[in-house]
């Protein structure tokens, strides 16, 4: 399985912040952005980590795809989650710079922002974060203060607390309406065919 390396890494990082999580966690997710149908009957729920080039993969090249498929046509509910594993010293601080985003200027600015961000996976800064910020409309200084000092911290471990609690070990981690699918491969047809089955 292609995720093998980052499941090690998650399932490990994560346990020496088990009890973190846990007394943030309030056994109910945060409000998660979302796009397609808020009201669809199916959701679909994405764990991601901002510093893992699978999901900057999956983001840039397989998203695309889903939304021409089932978010344009709203057929479903897409869900971004929080799943950050602090091996990489970004992690926290683009988590962060994104749930900013999404609370001072919604869900639009925030799906914005998390596929240019990914664009420099390789060369994060809070230079970069202010400015790609700045670019899609939000307020680069604020967003940069709020990486900065991790200002959502306990709402993306309550995020991670959640995901540990259904099971998730690395990223990304696709779920379909409560059930989590297996990826053998980042493609667009291993996520699109339990949407086809769930929406039938």
């Amino acid at each position: 399985m292609r995720y093998t390396r980052r499941a090690v890494l998650g399932t490990a990082a994560v346990a020496g912040l088990g009890t973190v999580a846990g007394c943030l966690g309030s056994g109910d997710p945060p409000e998660a952005p979302v796009a397609g149908d808020p009201d669809a009957d199916v959701t679909v729920t994405v764990y991601e980590d901002f510093s893992c080039p699978y999901c900057r993969d999956f983001k840039l090249d397989i998203v695309p795809q889903l939304e021409e498929a089932y978010l344009e046509p709203e057929t479903i509910r897409y869900e971004h989650r929080n799943f950050p594993v602090p091996v990489d010293n970004w992690s926290l601080p683009v988590a962060n710079a994104a749930r900013d985003v999404f609370e001072e200027s919604g869900s639009d600015d925030f799906w914005t922002f998390t596929t240019e961000i990914y664009e420099h996976l390789d060369a994060y800064s809070y230079d970069v974060i202010e400015q790609v910020a700045d670019d899609v409309g939000a307020d680069g200084s604020a967003v940069r203060e709020a990486a900065e000092d991790e200002a959502h911290e306990s709402t993306i471990e309550d995020d991670r607390s959640y995901a540990e609690s259904e099971g998730v070990e690395g990223t990304p981690t696709v779920f379909v309406d409560g059930e989590q699918v297996t990826l053998q491969e980042l493609s667009f047809e291993q996520v699109a065919a339990p949407i086809e089955d769930a929406l039938e």
